[in-house]
């Protein structure tokens, strides 16, 4: 197997850095901002679906529904984003010729030990935590991920 190029080995990790410091970015956003952003995020599907349906619901319906709606959606997008961050630190591990079931283990490793160094940065953001249990739901974003991404390039053809 051909070893790989400089530029394909910058541009990975040029992919790896942008990502993470986007993470970075989300978790530097205070408590009430983060809040806001969700929020209205939900907000918006649960409108979408209303009109999509032409559902005759009132505004507390909607605004109800957004509020049960906002905690598994953030948590979702957690799990997206650390599962995006697994793929890029597999082609990251890709680079320098890992045994392939190693190159697996560690991008999860790296994106699990993101996970937790971001929950400590979460720790001196106002109104934030760092929390054990999200560490573990990023961990497992970053695991379905990889476990999504095999499956893929391993399917019978």
């Amino acid at each position: 197997m051909k070893r790989a190029g400089n530029k394909s080995r910058y541009a990975w990790f040029a992919v790896l850095v942008f990502w993470m410091a986007l993470i970075f970015h989300f978790s530097n956003q205070r408590a009430a901002e983060s809040a806001e952003i969700s929020g209205s995020f939900s907000y918006r599907i649960v409108s979408g679906v209303r009109n999509v349906l032409s559902a005759d619901w009132e505004e507390e319906t909607v605004e109800a529904a957004a509020v049960w709606l906002e905690h598994p959606l953030r948590k979702a997008a957690h799990m997206t984003e650390y599962a995006v961050l697994a793929w890029i630190c597999l082609g990251n591990c890709m680079q320098y010729l890992l045994l392939r079931k190693k190159r697996y283990v560690w991008a999860w490793l790296a994106a699990s030990c993101y996970a937790a160094t971001d929950e400590f940065h979460q720790l001196f953001i106002e109104g934030r935590s760092g929390e054990i249990r999200d560490v573990a739901i990023d961990s497992m974003g970053a695991l379905l991920g990889l476990l999504l991404l095999w499956k893929i390039l391993n399917r019978k053809r």
